[in-house]
């Protein structure tokens, strides 16, 4: 099957969203060569991946080295399963009278395989796999992350993002890693929702806008955890990163994003 293939069969369970061809699996990140945090991105996006002196942006989902393509769109959960424990709201709102939000799940790296085999099943209940494993024991160390948007009074689910990574990676200073995409795909094209990671010791993030406005990303403090809409940054449980989610005006889309303090 070729790439072309692929694209089109992601297509059609994405309810028509086309996906391009993916990044390299290692990028030039600050002057010295590191492994990428790979994205399974689920959407046209544009996906960055940067450290403290420049920023690559890219599209799509893999590259010739990763043949291995999750399927598109899935179910979250069935109407029976209860949210699982390490699940965490990133953001929320109301978007043209459309109810919106953003969640992560985060899966404990397993210890061994036997772990990873029971990380596997739990995961399959909420129609998460993890890109990239098809077997138990290459999940052992690694934390997997989902994230999903939901729009709409039918709460409308979309995995739009994975990644599975080692439990003791780390991002420090000014990296980043981000993926923007539309927040109501079937009614807009625009690239105006931005989920990201930062290091765990940064303490703001700001999303810059094409028509030159931005919007600041704090830590959670007593006035922002009294307003779910107000963007803060959060540290899920087990993930080696934090994250954030930030949202363009409607009238302008993303441009960038850069850690400020």
């Amino acid at each position: 099957m070729t790439q072309h293939d692929i694209a089109l069969l992601l297509a059609d369970a994405a309810d028509e969203v086309k996906i391009g061809i993916a990044p390299a699996q290692a990028l030039l990140r600050g002057g010295r060569r590191r492994k990428a945090r790979r994205w399974a991105v689920v959407a046209t996006t544009t996906l960055v991946v940067a450290g403290s002196t420049g920023a690559l942006a890219l599209t799509g989902l893999s590259g010739d080295e990763d043949r291995g393509v999750s399927p598109a769109s899935r179910p979250v959960a069935s109407a029976e399963a209860s949210e699982p424990h390490m699940r965490t709201t990133l953001a929320s709102g109301t978007d043209a009278g459309v109810p919106w939000r953003v969640y992560i799940d985060v899966w404990k790296a397993p210890a061994d395989t036997a772990e990873a085999q029971a990380t596997l099943a739990a995961m399959a209940e909420f129609g998460e796999h993890p890109e990239d494993v098809s077997t138990a024991s290459e999940l052992v160390g690694k934390v997997a992350h989902f994230v999903h948007r939901v729009t709409g009074e039918e709460a409308r689910t979309t995995q739009i993002a994975g990644m599975v990574l080692p439990e003791d990676d780390v991002l420090s200073g000014g990296e980043y890693g981000t993926v923007s995409l539309p927040l109501l795909p079937q009614n807009d094209t625009a690239p105006r929702l931005v989920t990201g990671q930062v290091a765990k010791t940064a303490r703001e993030v700001t999303c810059t806008w094409k028509d030159g406005t931005s919007t600041k990303v704090d830590r959670a403090s007593a006035a922002t955890e009294a307003n779910a809409a107000v963007p803060v940054i959060h540290s899920p449980k087990h993930s080696p990163y934090d994250w954030f989610v930030c949202l363009a005006p409607k009238s302008t889309t993303f441009e960038g994003i850069k850690v400020t303090k």
